[in-house]
């Protein structure tokens, strides 16, 4: 939960919180610095020049002395007379620019012959030789002298008489002491212009600040709800103006933005609780209960990407044929859940009639095709397993080759022939395949939720790792399987969330005891493909009952006239039917009843085909039903009152 800030302190406390109290401070002690510097580079510069002043004033009287001193000389020489050292000094004490000046003198020696203060008598030997290193070169100048707060200014010039050199020394205090008022008055105005600074800045930011904690409350009080909150007046044209004309959009943005959302919110709880009830219906459509048989291991499972899924699974177990089904719909969410929905029930319809993997796919695709307004379309793999001839009939429209695993050997993708996905062509030839489907062999469909799950790198879980974990599970039962694939799956992932439906089902043919069952029967479409379908039907009962080979292919031969021609004639052209063939066994006997609806005809009274006649000039027709009268052992007819033909073939085999 987002705390609210909180706002209960003084506007003096907020004051010198508030970042323009932070900028105009850190402005002001800037501003101050530059005056600082400003003011040192004045005081140190106006040292300099009054340095200067005082050499000028200094020079100025001591050459005044000296002048004064070589005039006398000059006139003591023109008396005949000799101009003592006294009178040298005296004229020399005469200059005293400062209050703290005093005089010095050297002889042509360098020695010193007049000291004025007692400073010289403390300075160290080597300050000494400078001072008369200095005034002993027989040149004018000046130079600083001694050191820390005895700095002084040396001015020096030579008398040219008796090798004498005069010189005054100027004390730093007498130099500064003419602006020490000036640094006073500086530093006082410096301190009073930072206090006026500092103030005005107060007031200013004080002024900035208030507005905005106006501002503050206002927002406050939008956040608690109130979006009708008043806003501070601003009577200023400057950017407070703009805040609050801002703020004023955010209300009325807010209100507008409340309001779709609101209907938004009940529209998408709405659509969010049609949709769990529509994944709970579709959920329930899924088969759930799984037959426990010593002959067949199946589970499946269905994992919906959204809410609800287009995948579907299903199987139908009609006496030793199981009908299995796996599909993929087109797209995502409602649509093709409706879709996989439809599908689903037309497998279950058509699956116990046409008893064919392309017959079921043909009547799907019809019934799809021409209603398919929305141009979506179904990838299915249709199987049929025959538990009793162990023979798969499959056909693969445009859905993933599952993973056959045989009970000696490494897992392998089904050879598959790809026919086009249901619903995109109305009449097409969906074709089938057999494949010897022995005791121990296994089988797993999915889709490609499975093979195109998707990790975190962008690499697809792929058919290669599907055949490795199939591998390492393939002793499993078949529930621990699915969930082992899952698992698999879901590592894969690390976390990404998958955008397709997962869907799996496995089949194992395991092992039975074998009871041979005396009656079987199987329905056919009034269509010459169907015969393939009659010839396995055949040769799984005439396996199951020992029945030779040579016995077996004239009980073929003559079946498949039969049947054929019931299909070419029972039924109008265009028309159409179904041909039911039954089998049964009485003591040594095999008894097989072919039954249909279409039109009535006892091939037992039809009149016997004349083979003496020459091949050109015999009539067509009359063969088969020749051919089946010799080829079993006796032949009945039987029309019910309800408007079946029944025709029974009947054939010893021992």
């Amino acid at each position: 939960m987002i705390e609210a800030p909180n706002f209960e302190y003084k506007y003096d406390l907020a004051l010198w919180k508030s970042f323009s109290a932070r900028l105009s401070t850190a402005i002001l002690l800037i501003a101050a610095g530059v005056f600082l510097a400003a003011l040192l580079t004045y005081l140190y510069f106006s040292e300099e020049q009054v340095k200067e002043e005082t050499a000028v004033k200094a020079r100025t009287e001591l050459h005044d002395a000296v002048m004064a001193m070589r005039l006398q000389a000059a006139e003591a020489e023109a008396r005949g007379d000799t101009m003592g050292l006294a009178e040298y000094v005296a004229l020399l004490q005469a200059v005293k620019p400062y209050k703290h000046s005093f005089t010095l003198m050297t002889d042509s020696a360098r020695q010193l012959v007049h000291v004025g203060d007692t400073l010289v008598q403390h300075c160290t030997a080597a300050e000494l030789q400078s001072i008369v290193g200095a005034m002993g070169s027989g040149q004018s100048g000046m130079k600083e002298v001694f050191q820390g707060a005895r700095l002084s200014l040396l001015i020096y010039e030579p008398v040219q008489k008796r090798g004498l050199s005069a010189a005054v020394v100027c004390s730093r205090v007498d130099i500064l002491s003419s602006y020490k008022t000036l640094i006073f008055y500086g530093v006082v105005a410096f301190l009073i212009g930072l206090l006026v600074l500092f103030g005005c800045c107060a007031v200013a930011i004080y002024r900035m600040v208030k507005p905005l904690h106006l501002f503050a409350d206002s927002a406050m009080s939008i956040a608690d709800g109130n979006l009708d909150t008043p806003l501070p007046e601003i009577k200023s044209e400057d950017e407070l103006l703009q805040l609050r004309n801002s703020f004023e959009y955010m209300q009325v943005s807010l209100k507008q933005y409340i309001e779709d959302l609101k209907q938004t919110t009940a529209t998408k709880e709405h659509m969010l609780s049609e949709l769990t009830i529509a994944h709970d219906i579709q959920m329930g459509m899924i088969t759930k209960d799984f037959p426990q048989r010593e002959d067949i291991d199946i589970f499946a499972s269905m994992t919906p990407a959204r809410e609800v899924g287009g995948d579907l699974y299903d199987f139908v177990i009609d006496g030793d044929e199981v009908f299995f089904i796996v599909g993929d719909v087109a797209g995502k969410g409602v649509p093709a859940s409706l879709y996989m929905a439809v599908t689903r029930t037309l497998f279950r319809n058509l699956a116990s009639n046409y008893q064919s993997a392309a017959n079921v796919v043909r009547e799907i695709n019809r019934a799809i095709a021409t209603a398919n307004e929305q141009f979506l379309f179904v990838t299915l793999f249709v199987g049929v397993l025959d538990l009793k001839t162990h023979i798969l009939t499959y056909c693969n429209a445009a859905q993933n080759a599952p993973v056959l695993i045989p009970p000696d050997g490494e897992c392998q993708l089904l050879q598959t022939e790809v026919n086009l996905p249901v619903g995109v062509v109305d009449h097409y030839n969906y074709e089938e395949q057999q494949v010897t489907f022995a005791p121990g062999t296994a089988l797993l469909l999915y889709t490609d939720g499975l093979t195109e799950a998707v990790n975190p790198h962008r690499k697809l879980f792929g058919e290669e790792r599907l055949l490795a974990c199939m591998e390492t599970c393939r002793e499993q039962q078949a529930p621990d399987i699915v969930a082992y694939l899952q698992q698999q799956v879901k590592l894969f992932a690390d976390g990404k969330e998958q955008s397709d439906d997962l869907t799996m089902l496995y089949l194992r043919h395991n092992e039975r005891a074998q009871n041979v069952e005396t009656e079987r029967h199987i329905v056919l479409k009034n269509e010459v493909a169907e015969v393939k379908r009659m010839q396995t039907f055949l040769f799984s009962v005439c396996s199951e009952l020992n029945i030779d080979d040579a016995t077996y292919r004239s009980i073929n031969l003559a079946l498949e006239e039969a049947v054929v021609n019931v299909i070419n004639y029972a039924y109008p052209k265009g028309k159409r039917g179904h041909v039911e063939i039954s089998s049964r066994v009485e003591g040594n006997r095999l008894l097989l009843t072919i039954k249909d609806s279409g039109a009535p005809f006892d091939p037992t009274q039809a009149a016997e085909a004349d083979t003496t006649t020459d091949l050109r000039r015999r009539a067509i027709g009359g063969l088969g039903i020749y051919l089946v009268r010799n080829l079993m052992d006796d032949m009945k007819y039987e029309r019910t009152d309800d408007g079946y033909n029944m025709l029974t073939l009947v054939k010893r085999f021992r």
